[in-house]
C-alpha cells in the first residue's frame, strides 16, 4: 500500500508509488507514480471521490479509458491499467515529462517548423482514432503532450464519442466542447465527424504560430458566432506561407477543409519541403509527388503579398486610431442583448475602397511577373493546392464588391421571427465543469441562407431525396476505387539489441510488426529502449524484402562515472551507474536486520561516488536562502556534509532534481545495501573482517582521524573505493535513505521499494559512521534516526534514476 499526503488527506491505491502530484482540475487530479508490478513511471488520473454520485462524470471518465483502451498509436497517450478502490477512480496512462503545447505557448511559444510537426503528429493520431470510429471533440493545446523525445502526443478522450453518435447534443440544448476551438458545426449543435477536429488543430497551429487564438469576445456565444461568420483569420506577413494550410483547416463548410489527418500530414510534408527549397522525398506511405521550382516560386510570391498587405494593414491602423480611442469600452452585456446588438449592426466594409485598390494592383503585378516566367521556363505545379489557394486570394479580393452587394444584409435576416427563440434559450448553462462549454443550438440561426427562406426554414429543411445516392451506388463508386492497380509491398524487418527494444516508424500510420508489408520508399525507423541511447535512421525499400540490424549503445555506461550539468552553472555530484540485479539482504545474526531475504533491484540506477560534500550542499543553501549546517569545526569544503536532516535532504534531491532536469532522491534501503556490498555476499565489501585501512571508524579500522579523545569527518574518497567505484560506503559518516524505519525486514517483501508507513516519524540511516566500532559499519547495519534529528555522524547519498 502506498501513500502520499495531499493536502489533509491521504490518498491509497494499491499497487502504485506515488512521487508527487503534476495537475489539478475541477474533475481528476493527476500523480506522477510508479506501477510496482513492472516499474514503470505512469500518470495516475484519479477522479474525485464527490464526483462519483454524478453518472455523467463517472461516464465521462469510463469512457476515456475504454476509448484509449482501442487506440494504439506512438502519438496517442497509452493506458496501463484503470481500477477503483474504495471511493476512487483511477486510470493508469503514459507519463509525459515534457508538458503540454499550453506550457510551451506560456513560456514564448514554438519554431514555426516545431509548431508544423506537432501538427503533422496530431494529425496522424487523429487519423488513426477517426479510422477506429471516435471524433476527439475537445482538441486544444492542454491535451496535447510531449514524450521525452520532443514527440507530440493527444490525450484527454473523456468527451470523445463514436461517430455513429456524433451529435454535440448531450443534455437539453446543450454542446460540450471549448470554444476557442470549436468547429462551426460543433457550435450549431449538429453532427460533427472527424473534420471538426481537424478544425480544431487548425485554431491550434494558429495559435502556435501567433502566440492567439484567431477568434476572441468576452462570452462563448460570441466566440461561437465568430466561428460561424468571421473570414478566417490572415497570418503574419513572417507566416504567410502557412496561410493555405490555415484555409484548408478553417474553412466554414467541412466538405472545403482536409477531409483526413493524412491529408494534413501530406500537405504538411509539401510544406517543409518547399520550406527546405528541395522536392519533397517520399514522406507518407500514401502520397509519394514531388514538388519543383514553381512551388517555392510561388510561396514567395505569396510572403511577398504577405508582407506588402501587413504594411498596408500598420498604415490604415495609423488613420483608423483616433476613431478607436474615441469609442467607449464595451461593458458586460447580457447575452441575449449581445445577440440582438449583433443581428440588429449594420454590415461594414472590412477595407475601405482605397485599400482594397492598392492591394489588388499589387497582387496583379506580382501574378503578371510570375505568369512570364512560367510562360518561359513551362514551369509544372507540385503543390495544387498552392495554387488554388492564391486563386482565392486574388477571387476574392477582386470580388469583394459584389459578393458584398449580392449576400444578404443582416438587415434582412429578419431578427423579429427569431427573437423569441433566442430569448427562450438563453438561459442555457454556458460553462459545463471540466472547463468544457455548453452552446446552446440557438447559433443555429446565424448560418446564412442560402435564398429568401428564413434561416430556421433553411436550417431544417430536408434535401430532395432523389438527390441522395443510393447505397448501391455508393458501394460500386467505393469499388471501382479500389480497383486502382497497387504498387508492390515488401516486408521490413528490424533486428534490434536488446531484443525488447521498441521499434516505431514514425512518417506512416500503421503499427510496425516485424515483417510488416510497405510500398517501395523512405521510412523513418526509430529504436529506443530505457536506459540506452535511441537510435533513429532512415531506411529504404526498393524492390525487395528488408532486413535491418540495429545496436543500441547504454546511455550510461556501468561503472563510468559522470556529472549532470546545473542550469545555473557548474555540474552535479559525481554519480556511477550500478547495473540491476539480485542479492541477499540483510543478516539473520543482527535482530534488526533479520530475516535475510532475498530481493530483485529491477533497474539500474546511479549512485553517486561520494557523500555530499560541504562544498556541493552549501551551493544548494545559498540558491534557495536555507540555513548552512555546522561544520563541528572539522571543515567544509570536500569534507561530507553533517548536521542535516532527513528533511534536509529531501529538499536538496528536489533542487537538484530542478537544476540538472534529472530525477535525484535519496536511495532506498534496499539499492543502498546491493550497491554498498560491491557484488560482494560478505558484510564487508572488502570480503573480511579486519578494516584496517578501508574505512573511518572509532575502533578497529587503524583511522588517522578518530584519536584517543579526538574524532573528526575524512575528506570523501580519503579510503578505497567499493568494487563498485562507491568511496566511503562503509563509514566516516552514516546516510540517510528514503525508507521508513523497521525493526527488522518483511520477509515477503522481494522488490527494492522503499517502505513507506502514514505517520511515519523514523527514518533509516545506513553504514555506520567514524563513531562507530567497525563490527556496526558492515554492509547490512541499520539503525532509526527522527527525520528532524540533526547528528554530527549523519549524511548524504543520492541516487538518480537512468530510465527516465
Amino acid at each position: 500500500m502506498e501513500v502520499v499526503n495531499s493536502g489533509t488527506s491521504s490518498l491509497q491505491i494499491p499497487g502504485y508509488r506515488i512521487l508527487k502530484k503534476i495537475n489539478q482540475g475541477g474533475m481528476s487530479s493527476v500523480y506522477l507514480a510508479v506501477q510496482r508490478s513492472v516499474g514503470r513511471q505512469v500518470a495516475l488520473k484519479v477522479m474525485s471521490p464527490v464526483l462519483n454520485a454524478d453518472p455523467i462524470f463517472s461516464e465521462r471518465f469510463q469512457r476515456e479509458a475504454n476509448i484509449v483502451g482501442q487506440l494504439s498509436h506512438p502519438n496517442i497517450v497509452g493506458i496501463h491499467d484503470i481500477g477503483r478502490y474504495r471511493s476512487l477512480n483511477y486510470i493508469a496512462m503514459d507519463y509525459m515529462p515534457g508538458g503540454s503545447v499550453a506550457e510551451r505557448l506560456g513560456r514564448g511559444g514554438l519554431d514555426p517548423l516545431d509548431a508544423l510537426n506537432v501538427v503533422r503528429q496530431i494529425a496522424m493520431a487523429l487519423d488513426h482514432s477517426h479510422s477506429k470510429g471516435y471524433v476527439h471533440r475537445d482538441l486544444k493545446p492542454e491535451n496535447i503532450l510531449f514524450r521525452e523525445d520532443g514527440s507530440a502526443v493527444l490525450s484527454d478522450f473523456g468527451v470523445a464519442r463514436a461517430i455513429a453518435r456524433t451529435t454535440r447534443m448531450t443534455n437539453s440544448g446543450m454542446v460540450v466542447g471549448t470554444p476557442h476551438y470549436m468547429s462551426p458545426e460543433q457550435a450549431r449543435g449538429t453532427a460533427v465527424d472527424g473534420r471538426a477536429d481537424l478544425y480544431s488543430l487548425g485554431v491550434v497551429l494558429y495559435e502556435m504560430l501567433t502566440g492567439a487564438v484567431p477568434y476572441q469576445a468576452d462570452e462563448a456565444v460570441a466566440i461561437a458566432i465568430k466561428h460561424l461568420t468571421d473570414p478566417i483569420p490572415r497570418l503574419p506577413a513572417r507566416h504567410a506561407l502557412y496561410q493555405p494550410l490555415l484555409d484548408r483547416f478553417l474553412a466554414k463548410d467541412p466538405d472545403k477543409r482536409f477531409q483526413r489527418g493524412l491529408d494534413v500530414a501530406d500537405a504538411a510534408d509539401d510544406l517543409v519541403a518547399t520550406l527546405a527549397g528541395k522536392p519533397a522525398n517520399q514522406i507518407s506511405q500514401l502520397n509519394n509527388s514531388t514538388l519543383n521550382t514553381s512551388s517555392l516560386a510561388k510561396a514567395l510570391l505569396l510572403t511577398i503579398y504577405g508582407s506588402a498587405t501587413d504594411r498596408l494593414g500598420k498604415i490604415t491602423a495609423n488613420w483608423r486610431e483616433t476613431a478607436a480611442l474615441e469609442s467607449p469600452e464595451r461593458k458586460e452585456q447580457h447575452t441575449v442583448v449581445r445577440l440582438r446588438q449583433f443581428l440588429a449592426e449594420p454590415t461594414k466594409h472590412k477595407r475601405p475602397w482605397l485599400m482594397s485598390g492598392l492591394i489588388v494592383f499589387g497582387l496583379t503585378s506580382l501574378w503578371s511577373l510570375y505568369s512570364l516566367i512560367n510562360h518561359k521556363t513551362d514551369w509544372q505545379s507540385g503543390m495544387p493546392w498552392l495554387d488554388s489557394a492564391a486563386d482565392f486570394t486574388a477571387a476574392s479580393l477582386l470580388g469583394n464588391k459584389q459578393a458584398s452587394a449580392s449576400a444578404p444584409s443582416r438587415e434582412e435576416r429578419e431578427p423579429a421571427q427569431v427573437e423569441a427563440e433566442i430569448e427562450a434559450e438563453a438561459e442555457i448553462a454556458l460553462n459545463s465543469p471540466d472547463s468544457a462549454v455548453a452552446i446552446a443550438p440557438l447559433i443555429t440561426t446565424f448560418a446564412a441562407p442560402t435564398d429568401q427562406q428564413s434561416p430556421v426554414a433553411v436550417e431544417n429543411a430536408a434535401l430532395p431525396e432523389e438527390i441522395l445516392p443510393l447505397p448501391a451506388e455508393v458501394e460500386k463508386e467505393a469499388e471501382a476505387e479500389t480497383e486502382v492497380e497497387q504498387p508492390p509491398l515488401y516486408s521490413l524487418t528490424i533486428n534490434t539489441e536488446p531484443a525488447d527494444a521498441r521499434v516505431r516508424i514514425m512518417n506512416i500510420a500503421p503499427r510496425y510488426q516485424p515483417g510488416i508489408e510497405l510500398s517501395p520508399g523512405r521510412y523513418d525507423v526509430e529504436v529506443s529502449r530505457a536506459g540506452f541511447s535511441k537510435v533513429r535512421q532512415w531506411v529504404s525499400i526498393e524492390a525487395e524484402n528488408l532486413e535491418v540490424e540495429l545496436k543500441l549503445e547504454r546511455a550510461y555506461t556501468i561503472g563510468r562515472s559522470f556529472q549532470s550539468k546545473l542550469t545555473s552553472g557548474g555540474l552535479g555530484p559525481r554519480m556511477v551507474p550500478v547495473a540491476a540485479g539480485s542479492f541477499t539482504m540483510g543478516n539473520n545474526q543482527r535482530r534488526l536486520a533479520s530475516p535475510a531475504h532475498k530481493v530483485r533491484v529491477e533497474q539500474d540506477f546511479a549512485m553517486s561516488v561520494y557523500e555530499i560534500t560541504f562544498a556541493e550542499y552549501d551551493r544548494f543553501a545559498e540558491a534557495t536562502g536555507s540555513a548552512k549546517p555546522s561544520d563541528a569545526g572539522w571543515g567544509r569544503g570536500d569534507r561530507p556534509v553533517i548536521n542535516v536532516t532527513w528533511q534536509d535532504a529531501q529538499e536538496y534531491v528536489k533542487w537538484l532534481s530542478k537544476e540538472s532536469g534529472k530525477r535525484y532522491r535519496l536511495a532506498s534501503e534496499a539499492e543502498w545495501e546491493y550497491a554498498a556490498r560491491g557484488g560482494n555476499s560478505h558484510q564487508y565489501w572488502w570480503a573480511s573482517s579486519d578494516a584496517r585501512g578501508k574505512a573511518n571508524c572509532r575502533r578497529g579500522c587503524s583511522s588517522e582521524f578518530t584519536k584517543l579523545f579526538s574524532i573528526s569527518t575524512a575528506p570523501v574518497g580519503h579510503y578505497p573505493a567499493n568494487p563498485f567505484g562507491l568511496f566511503d560506503t562503509a563509514g566516516n559518516v552514516a546516510e540517510w535513505v528514503e525508507d521508513c524505519y523497521q525493526a527488522g525486514y518483511d520477509s515477503t517483501k522481494s522488490t527494492a521499494a522503499p517502505v513507506k508507513i502514514r505517520g511515519c516519524q523514523l527514518h533509516t540511516v545506513r553504514g555506520g559512521s567514524m563513531r562507530d566500532i567497525s563490527s556496526k559499519i558492515s554492509s547490512d547495519y541499520r539503525k532509526g534516526l527522527s527525520e528532524t534529528a540533526r547528528a554530527k555522524d549523519v549524511g548524504i547519498r543520492v541516487v538518480m534514476e537512468l530510465n527516465e
